[in-house]
């Protein structure tokens, strides 16, 4: 077996630690906690948020990977036993935002591989078989953020300062782009005129509206709400709720390769490697460094950041 991990902050030019943590317990546990980067900047005894709620989930994880039975565990229970973990650790701090995070995780129960994935951090299976979670609320970010990034930057705006203020507007809202003056009423209704009618939200209007006004701080209270149509289930201290769960086992004899990977790979790569992945990145940067073309998402890279922090665990030669 040939183990790889690579796990890069998005911050370029500092030691400053990113939101992903992995989880590499040979003959245990693999995976991958991607913390939510809180859109306040939110910091705990020195750590992001998002960090807290990744470190949290991936010692809960660890410890249920060394208890005996508790890799066969039912899906329901380990989530309860690590939600019940991460709302002790951050319930009290009484934070505006609970920290949350995504998880990943593929445990080694003997004669099987069993995949457990809650939120978009994605696996792959010898090579083809994709197992990733979307959530549509990041299709709306999207799709407004890059409306305002084309908007700026139509003005003359450096590419930087045109991230930045794109960046500032879609993660606190477009409310707040409107009463600092970087766009005009009229603009931002119309970003989000096109936002509802592109991604098909139309019936949901109200919703949506909303959220583009409030921003990305404000995306928290979809968490793991059933009700919601921008709802989605994430680990944030209280039980994921819409059953948006990937559980499943495969016979090791059919497995000759894993990859656990973060959203931070805006593309996956057509072979088996860690240096396949990172050539796959810097495809994607080289073409489209901004995010704002084929490989659109909710914040582009600029000199001093990646759009992301990336981590990627490859299993080969099972």
């Amino acid at each position: 077996m040939r183990l790889e991990v690579l796990n890069v902050s998005k911050y370029r030019t500092s030691a400053r630690l990113g939101d992903d943590v992995p989880i590499v317990l040979p003959g245990a546990a693999f995976g991958i906690c991607d913390g939510a980067t809180d859109a306040r900047g939110t910091v705990v005894d020195g750590i992001g948020a998002g960090r807290l709620a990744a470190l949290t989930v991936a010692a809960a994880v660890t410890d249920l990977a060394m208890t005996p039975g508790g890799r066969a565990l039912p899906g329901a229970a380990l989530l309860a036993r690590i939600s019940e973990r991460l709302a002790r650790r951050t319930a009290p701090l009484g934070l505006a935002i609970p920290p949350s995070t995504t998880l990943a995780v593929v445990f080694d129960c003997g004669a099987d591989w069993r995949f457990l994935a809650v939120g978009d951090t994605g696996m792959r299976i010898n090579g083809h078989e994709l197992l990733c979670l979307d959530k549509p609320v990041d299709d709306i970010s999207t799709h407004a953020r890059v409306a305002i990034f084309r908007t700026l930057a139509d003005t003359g705006l450096a590419p930087d300062a045109t991230e930045a203020a794109a960046r500032r507007a879609i993660l606190l809202g477009l409310d707040l782009a409107v009463e600092e003056g970087v766009l005009s009423r009229a603009v931002a209704q119309r970003i989000i005129d096109a936002t509802v009618q592109a991604t098909r939200f139309e019936a949901h209007r109200g919703i949506v509206e909303g959220f583009l006004r409030g921003g990305i701080k404000t995306q928290h209270r979809f968490g793991n709400d059933p009700e919601s149509p921008l709802g989605f289930d994430t680990l944030n201290g209280r039980l994921p709720r819409r059953g948006e769960l990937i559980d499943l086992t495969r016979p090791k004899s059919a497995v000759q390769s894993i990859e656990i990977f973060t959203d931070g790979y805006p593309q996956v790569p057509a072979t088996v490697s860690v240096a396949a992945w990172e050539d796959a990145f810097a495809q994607a940067e080289a073409e489209d460094v901004h995010k704002i073309g084929r490989y659109a998402t909710v914040k582009g890279s600029t000199a001093a950041e990646f759009f992301d922090d990336r981590t990627v665990i490859v299993l080969d030669g099972l």
